[in-house]
């Protein structure tokens, strides 16, 4: 098993935090993984659940001895929580995050010397419509994507520790830029969770006893946490919109063929949208 990391911090121990510390613990021997946590109910059932040796409330404490900081806040706190955690943590520590924005998180930091030099922002490709660190799950990364978006000032050495770091939880790791990172999210994850809101929104109780399997499988990511993708929408508004705006278009083209009735274009339509689907 590896060695390294023997120290991570993890700041925000819900969903995703949880599962970072539970999937690691797999292929790291002898490892100690602390939460930087506010409630102290939680802190204890956090400990006494196993999925963390420690916890604490404070982010110096936490971070003094860290080999990996892990920021797994809501995206709109990850920046002031990573150049909190750069001035408090040792200056070989790697400072991640699992946000699914990253150019507002990386043009926050990017003037923070010290922070730029040990921050590679990240995106693990994973989760659930489920929050909190009950709802872990020590395989959430396996076999998925982990993005890294470094900036042009990271050093190479700390990307070479994130993609080690990351692949150590069961993902694959790729790079791209932040503003190519926000687009493609716009268009895969971000935009059709706000279709399948729209969708959920068409249905009202007096419906509710002849939902199908077709509604509820549209559906499934509408009942995420509306204060988090109120937080992504924010992040990466103009993404989203850029995308959403390719959405009613294709929508609007729907809804035209229908009042043309026009069969053949709307059938082309729908054979379209299936080969893409059967192609991924």
């Amino acid at each position: 098993m590896q060695v390294w990391p023997s120290r991570i911090a993890i700041v925000g121990v819900g969903l995703l935090g949880a599962s970072v510390a539970k999937s690691i613990r797999r292929r790291v021997a002898d490892m100690h993984v602390v939460g930087v946590v506010r409630n102290p109910e939680k802190r204890h059932w956090l400990v006494d659940s196993g999925i963390l040796d420690s916890a604490t409330d404070s982010l110096s404490e936490g971070c003094r001895d860290a080999d990996v900081v892990v920021v797994a806040t809501p995206v709109d706190r990850i920046a002031d929580f990573v150049q909190g955690a750069a001035a408090d943590s040792p200056p070989e520590c790697l400072i991640t995050d699992v946000g699914s924005t990253k150019q507002g998180i990386v043009d926050a930091v990017i003037n923070n010397a010290l922070a730029t030099g040990k921050f590679v922002a990240a995106h693990p490709v994973a989760g659930s419509e489920k929050t909190g660190a009950d709802h872990a799950i020590e395989t959430l990364f396996d076999g998925k994507v982990t993005i890294l978006t470094p900036s042009e000032k990271t050093p190479a050495e700390f990307v070479k520790k994130a993609e080690t770091f990351w692949q150590l939880t069961g993902s694959r790791t790729s790079l791209l830029r932040p503003d190519e990172h926000d687009l493609v999210m716009a268009a895969v994850s971000h935009v059709p969770h706000l279709a399948s809101s729209a969708v959920a929104r068409l249905v009202n109780q007096d419906s509710a006893d002849f939902i199908g399997s077709g509604w509820c499988d549209i559906t499934r990511v509408a009942a995420g946490d509306p204060g988090m993708w109120l937080a992504i929408c924010k992040e990466n508004r103009s993404a989203i919109e850029q995308q959403l705006a390719k959405l009613v278009d294709s929508i609007n083209d729907c809804r035209r063929m229908l009042i043309e009735n026009d069969d053949a274009a709307l059938l082309r339509w729908l054979d379209e949208a299936k080969t893409i689907r059967d192609n991924i």
